[in-house]
């Protein structure tokens, strides 16, 4: 939700803030592009409008207070609003489409850009997706834990970066394990100004839950003995309790 706000502040700041005007005067990535680039950014503008209308009859449709005001009163919905009614994919399409300099302001006040893996201010929208994956399977009671749920292919380089640089870690995460996930929404949390004693809270619940998964296989096996490291490895991540306590020290 945070994030959410950062995003809408800084696109409207000093302007009107309905979305049909900062779609004009804000929604202009693809005026950095060239060729290929640019079109395909035109595209995913235009894609993103005609999703943001369709969002808006659907909360319309659904009696959203907000949303059938504006539209009965025949204005233009601020971006707030529409915030609060969209997907989370969404907001990452939006993102896509944001102009640099917005982006990297928002970048910046998270302490998350860096120029030398990221030119193109891309961690928000990459961010935003990974993200969306889980919340979706777990929205839907889909299974997470091998991360089978995550759609990209391969993860961005300035994704991987970030976690092992703000962690401190000696390798790269490649999501797919849930520590990875779990860090990188610790360092948004973290960024954004969350109390170290909530954050805490999620890690040790995270840790909780790792402990409860050890000791019940242990109890189910016919052996009764613990859960193959060999397998338990590939759930949790080798290394996992240094993961843990970098991830520990990086919260407090």
């Amino acid at each position: 939700m945070h994030l959410k706000n950062l995003i809408v502040n800084y696109s409207v700041l000093g302007i009107d803030p309905s979305f049909d005007n900062v779609y004009r005067q804000k929604l202009t990535f693809y005026r950095s592009q060239r060729g290929r680039r640019r079109t395909k950014s035109i595209n995913k503008r235009l894609r993103l409008k005609k999703d943001f209308d369709s969002e808006i009859a659907y909360a319309y449709a659904s009696n959203n207070i907000v949303i059938k005001h504006y539209i009965e009163e025949n204005k233009s919905v601020p971006l707030w609003a529409l915030f609060e009614v969209i997907s989370l994919g969404n907001v990452g399409n939006y993102v896509a489409c944001l102009n640099r300099e917005d982006k990297e302001k928002v970048a910046d006040f998270l302490n998350l850009y860096n120029s030398q893996y990221d030119e193109n201010v891309k961690i928000l929208e990459q961010s935003i997706f990974l993200i969306k994956d889980l919340r979706n399977a777990v929205a839907h009671n889909h299974i997470i834990f091998d991360c089978r749920f995550r759609k990209a292919q391969n993860v961005a380089q300035n994704l991987k970066a970030t976690v092992k640089n703000k962690l401190h870690l000696e390798a790269e995460t490649n999501f797919d394990i849930l520590f990875d996930y779990l860090a990188l929404l610790m360092i948004f949390l973290k960024e954004s100004g969350n109390s170290r004693s909530e954050l805490n809270s999620y890690i040790t619940d995270f840790e909780n839950s790792v402990n409860i998964l050890y000791k019940s296989t242990e109890e189910i096996a016919h052996n009764k003995e613990p859960l193959p490291y060999s397998v338990y490895n590939l759930i949790i991540g080798e290394r996992f309790k240094l993961k843990l306590n970098k991830l520990k020290e990086y919260i407090n």
